[in-house]
């Protein structure tokens, strides 16, 4: 894995701290993540009608980091889950071996892991490391690392 980017946004009916533990929920505890003790970067915006948001970003570059993550997630992830993401391989990888995820942000802020289309989500781009960079590649290589078991 090259990167882990993540990436979330806090509307002005959400508290920011629970939209931002929600995010912290996918990162590894503050002991593994070292030299980055505020990892999160926040932008303030405003939407078509004026209402505040927060974006909150972040982007993990470790391997044992990124393993963290991908770790996480498949051991979160229901089993009609799992299986849903690897189904949808194809058509959640790009040209250019990314894998692109979104998760429920209301759910993970329960502390359960759910994958949804929805734009209120936390989204996850995964930069797949293969080479030849190819996409086929790429989406063979999600697939062994969702279907591993822990």
């Amino acid at each position: 894995m090259h990167y882990i980017a993540l990436r979330t946004t806090a509307q002005a009916t959400e508290d920011p701290e629970k939209v931002r533990s929600t995010l912290d929920l996918f990162l590894p505890p503050q002991n593994v993540v070292k030299d980055s003790p505020d990892i999160v970067h926040e932008t303030s915006t405003r939407g078509y009608h004026g209402n505040s948001i927060i974006i909150m970003e972040t982007e993990v570059k470790k391997k044992k980091d990124c393993q963290y993550i991908i770790d996480h997630i498949r051991q979160n992830l229901g089993t009609a889950e799992k299986e849903r993401l690897i189904n949808e391989l194809p058509l959640r990888v790009d040209d250019d071996c990314n894998l692109f995820i979104r998760f429920d942000k209301q759910e993970a802020s329960q502390g359960r892991l759910a994958i949804t289309n929805s734009s209120d989500a936390v989204h996850i781009r995964m930069k797949i490391e293969i080479y030849p960079a190819r996409r086929e590649a790429a989406i063979d290589a999600a697939r062994k690392m969702f279907e591993k078991e822990d």
